[in-house]
């Protein structure tokens, strides 16, 4: 089967709109000395609930991924410390207000499943909602 072809995004039969449709890309990275009480696909499961629920995304169109990063620094100090940052990535038009109730939905999530480790480490989980400009925005959907 051939992607649908036009000069207009793919909307999946959903406007493209500041509503429901409107697809997330959450980009969960990690240091590898942070420890969950469940594994990351687990973690991804709750995030994407999370924006699930909000309202503004159909289930289909969010995409979520960890990565951990094996090489990184915090602070300058040598001491047992992690992090968690997560990007979501949302098409632009939304009030800030509603900007930043998914970030804190998503932030929550995280949280939720983090703990510190050995030695009373200290874990930061912080999430950064960032607009993607929906005028130069593309997809194509293949099959299905």
């Amino acid at each position: 089967m051939r992607a649908r072809r036009t000069g207009m995004p793919y909307d999946a039969g959903f406007p493209l709109s500041t509503g429901p449709g409107s697809m997330p890309h959450l980009v969960i990275e990690l240091t590898e000395n942070t420890r969950l009480t469940c594994s990351q696909e687990e973690l991804l499961d709750e995030a994407n609930a999370a924006l699930l629920s909000s309202g503004q995304f159909q289930e289909p169109d969010i995409k979520s991924r960890c990565v951990t990063l094996s090489t990184y620094r915090q602070g300058t100090e040598n001491v047992d410390r992690a992090f968690v940052h997560a990007t979501l990535q949302i098409l632009d038009g939304r009030e800030q207000a509603v900007r930043k109730e998914l970030g804190q939905l998503v932030c929550n999530a995280i949280s939720e499943m983090v703990r510190p480790g050995a030695s009373a480490q200290s874990v930061q989980v912080s999430v950064n909602v960032v607009e993607m400009e929906r005028a130069t925005y593309s997809k194509q959907i293949i099959g299905g």
